[in-house]
């Protein structure tokens, strides 16, 4: 047998329980760590306990958001994926984003270390939660006194739960080696890393087995929310296909040379036009879904900047497909310190191209003369999801203005890290204080309605060589919920599919899409590009504004394809079961 310390790692993962009391997903979910060693017989002698076991699982999933005491959020050593992007800058220089990705230090042996990168082949929850899902399906009829309906139920959230883990370390990785079952420690590892497609295939064909026994929405939302549905099975589909479809994979030529792309573990062989059609059809068939039955639909009171709060904010809100979470609420000290963890050490601080990429609150781009745009005033009758995202100058905050300037409350210097592109993270934060933050009731939006929307609209831009109709409904969907008028119409199909890439980026600012858009598209140039932040100078009652270049990233200067997929840690690959590494690495 090969000592795989990859099943080690998964090999002796504790089962447990944590009490006798009724257990919840919604309000109590997550909220208590595991504290008893039992057996699986026990565990599976009841239905409380399996679906605590389940509710164990569930808690693997990935968290986008910085958290402290918890494992969840703390990856990349207390640092942020966005800020790998254009969008926003880090300088939190102990942090993975600084210490590793902008100076270049990042390396195949880096992927050994427990933290610090953007996703951890061995030290995520990942294979933990997989192997926590086969042991559930594989025991839960077992459990007695329960009907077949709820049985069959579980067993595709679990399949759900693995699906998603797979989903993330495909959008990392590539292919990846294909468990089936929960590996015991004394079996012969024998999973050797899969095609690119053969691994997209199989998440699909999970997804889609689970689809037939989850319900479409919940009948209990306080006590289930956070549970999946058909939607949130149906939207992951969407997701993935769309990946699979796009560039990174989906070519003529693989993105680098090597031996992973010599056997299409980090790329399809051939450029496939089906696979846009495919990832259209699915969100085509979530979208007709979620229209012609309740349940779920885009936060839209007429409100456009709260309804955008709300729509990645609120649980249970009918537009979050799959959320993830920690705790019920934020509270306490943790809370309290990841806020001025984030705010102090100046992780997440947006970009000036960020914020360019927000039009008008009439909906045309600042560049327009139409617009009404005027650079002695930039922050003015802006995209309402502006002011939700990036904390800008003048905004109203903790019931005063917003004070950005040098020498203000929000940046008293221009070297602070603190609001150190001028700007600071808004979402999710809000007015980071207690009044706002803490006590709220939080989740992570790991994904939403208005991506299937974008989904489609991208996907059948690309299929039709130029956009449809639809496509253009539901890219108008999304803006007109903000109060945004429509698209410009007779876009060509560059000028179509910029648009949509532009929408993503102002719709899902921290929430973790837009690396994986940067890097499925190839986009070499956003890498490359200067980024800028802005120095605002007040003279009275007046201010100035002048443009400033951010701290070099080494991609900068020396970009290599290599970055688009993590490297796979070398003591797995030594290890002789198939695990090829990715090229460049």
């Amino acid at each position: 047998m090969k000592n795989n310390s990859l099943i080690v790692f998964l090999g002796m993962i504790v089962l447990f329980i944590t009490s006798c009391e009724k257990f919840k997903v919604g309000n109590e979910f997550l909220e208590k760590p595991p504290s008893v060693d039992v057996t699986k017989d026990t565990i599976f002698s009841n239905i409380e306990y399996a679906n605590r076991f389940l509710t164990g699982a569930y808690a693997t999933l990935r968290y986008g958001l910085l958290y402290d005491g918890s494992s969840k959020g703390i990856g990349m050593d207390a640092d942020i994926l966005d800020g790998l992007t254009d969008i926003t800058h880090s300088f939190r220089l102990d942090g993975g984003v600084n210490r590793l990705y902008y100076s270049g230090q990042y390396s195949a042996g880096t992927e050994e270390r427990a933290n610090g990168t953007k996703y951890s082949f061995l030290h995520e929850d990942n294979w933990k939660g997989i192997r926590m899902a086969y042991i559930f399906i594989d025991n839960i009829d077992r459990v007695p006194e329960v009907n077949d309906v709820t049985k069959k139920r579980l067993k595709a959230e679990a399949k759900m739960i693995i699906a998603m883990h797979y989903s993330d370390m495909y959008r990392h990785f590539g292919g990846l080696p294909w468990l089936d079952h929960a590996i015991d420690v004394n079996e012969t590892f024998d999973f050797p890393r899969l095609t690119s497609m053969e691994t997209l295939q199989n998440i699909i064909k999970l997804i889609d087995e689970a689809v037939i026994d989850l319900p479409w929405v919940l009948s209990d939302i306080n006590n289930d929310d956070g549970r999946f549905t058909q939607a949130a099975a149906l939207g992951l589909k969407a997701r993935m296909l769309l990946f699979g479809a796009s560039p990174l994979f989906n070519s003529d030529a693989p993105y680098l040379s090597g031996e992973a792309s010599e056997k299409k573990m980090t790329w399809h062989g051939l450029y496939n036009q089906d696979l846009w059609k495919q990832a259209a059809d699915a969100a085509a068939e979530l979208i007709n879904k979620v229209e012609s039955n309740s349940g779920y639909n885009l936060v839209k009171t007429g409100n456009p900047r709260k309804d955008f709060q709300n729509a990645y904010y609120l649980r249970g809100n009918g537009e979050v497909l799959i959320s993830t979470r920690v705790r019920h609420r934020n509270e306490g000290d943790y809370d309290y310190f990841a806020m001025q963890v984030t705010r102090i050490h100046g992780i997440g601080c947006p970009t000036q191209e960020y914020l360019d990429m927000f039009g008008m609150a009439n909906g045309l781009a600042t560049s327009d003369p139409a617009s009404g745009y005027d650079e002695n005033n930039p922050y003015v009758n802006r995209d309402p999801r502006l002011y939700e995202t990036i904390l800008t100058n003048g905004d109203v905050f903790q019931g005063r203005t917003a004070q950005l300037w040098i020498g203000g409350i929000e940046r008293q210097s221009s070297g602070q890290m603190m609001a150190g592109t001028g700007y600071d993270m808004r979402k999710f934060l809000l007015d980071w204080n207690s009044a706002t933050s803490m006590g709220s009731v939080v989740h992570f939006p790991y994904l939403r309605l208005p991506e299937i929307y974008l989904t489609y609209a991208e996907a059948i831009n690309q299929f039709n060589n130029g956009p449809t109709a639809e496509a253009y409904r539901c890219v108008n969907l999304v803006r007109n919920r903000v109060g945004l008028q429509n698209l410009k119409p007779n876009l060509t199909k560059q000028q179509f599919h910029d648009a949509v890439m532009n929408e993503r980026a102002c719709e899902f600012g921290f929430e973790e899409v837009r690396w994986f858009d940067l890097i499925r598209w190839k986009m070499e140039d956003n890498f490359k590009k200067k980024l800028h932040g802005m120095n605002i100078n007040r003279n009275g009652a007046s201010f100035t504004y002048q443009k400033f270049e951010l701290p070099e990233r080494a991609w900068q200067r020396n970009w290599s394809p290599k970055w688009y997929l993590s490297a796979l840690p070398p003591i797995e690959v030594n290890k002789g079961y198939g695990l090829v590494q990715n090229p460049g690495w």
